[in-house]
């Protein structure tokens, strides 16, 4: 049944790592920290109390359903495991951040840019009308 699977350090990694990406796709990073810290020294008796209420739905649920539960289940009961996946998404978080602040660094710059470039162009245009308003003069006389 479920129950009996054995899951080898691959496969541990392989849950966490889906389910630090499936929290990602939905932008749930920071909830998810708080979350699972508040949850991460309660989580063996969870574990327990979760398998014990849905035991009986499992086969109900279809096999891969109740595999992937299973799986869930065993992965997170353990605490470094929960650990694991907070700081994968801390790292993400940090990540994302450091890219936030890259592009907000590279706006300005081009903001800047511009700016600069707009002076220079009405300062060209100031200057080119002057002298077409004193070859203006000049003809005129």
């Amino acid at each position: 049944m479920f129950w009996d699977i054995e899951l080898n350090p691959e496969d541990v990694e392989a849950v966490i790592q889906d389910t630090a990406k499936k929290i990602a796709e939905y932008q749930m990073e920071t909830i998810a920290i708080l979350t699972l810290e508040s949850l991460k020294p309660w989580s063996f008796v969870g574990g327990e109390l979760t398998r014990a209420a849905l035991a009986p739905l499992m086969p109900a649920l279809g096999h891969d359903l109740g595999l992937t539960s299973e799986k869930l289940l065993q992965v997170f009961e353990d605490r470094k495991n929960i650990e694991h996946l907070i700081q994968i998404l801390e790292s993400n978080v940090k990540k994302q951040e450091t890219d936030r602040k890259q592009k907000q660094k590279e706006a300005k710059q081009k903001k800047l840019e511009k700016k600069q470039l707009d002076e220079t162009v009405k300062k060209a245009l100031d200057e080119a009308g002057k002298k077409n308003r004193k070859d203006e003069s000049e003809s005129i006389q």
